[in-house]
């Protein structure tokens, strides 16, 4: 039996050192992969919002709360931070009304044209589209990452953004 404990060398509970070691890779590891993951539920929370709010919009067309729609946003993403909120009509932020609207046409480059509503869109616009008027509701926030070191994740702008046409 002397002989047998006098061939270990030396490595009693080295088996312990390594286990205790792996472990802990292994929860940095998997630490490291929730906040990545967390990264993405932020993201199609803030993406979910703003679809939300612009179905909404879309379903009271003629008469859209432009006021409230931030505050829709805001409380359908459920973040930690609220998110940042801007409405824009055809382009022009903080623009948006419910009578005598002007219609614009989307060009190709992402700008808008002033058009006649209903009329048809000319060269430069979007193939076969008329023109109408166009609401853009974009959110944004700041990812707040657990264990990510700063420039990887951690402080990374997250900006969703929705354009829909009312008329």
């Amino acid at each position: 039996m002397r002989r047998f404990v006098d061939n270990r060398n030396g490595e009693e509970g080295a088996a312990t050192i390594e286990f205790a070691l792996l472990t802990l890779f292994f929860f940095v590891f998997a630490l490291l992969a929730l906040d990545v993951a967390s990264y993405f539920v932020q993201r199609s929370q803030l993406a979910a919002s703003v679809s939300a709010a612009s179905v909404s919009a879309f379903a009271n067309r003629t008469s859209v709360p432009f006021q409230t729609l931030p505050t829709y946003v805001q409380n359908a993403a459920r973040l930690t931070t609220a998110p940042q909120v801007s409405i824009a009509c055809n382009g022009v932020a903080n623009a948006c009304v419910n009578t005598s609207r002007s219609c614009a046409c989307l060009s190709t480059s992402g700008s808008y044209v002033g058009a006649t509503c209903g009329g048809s869109c000319g060269a430069g616009t979007t193939t076969g589209s008329t023109a109408g008027y166009y609401l853009t509701i974009t959110g944004s926030t700041q990812y707040r990452a657990l264990m990510l070191p700063r420039g990887m994740l951690n402080g990374t702008q997250i900006t969703q953004s929705v354009t829909v046409r009312l008329q």
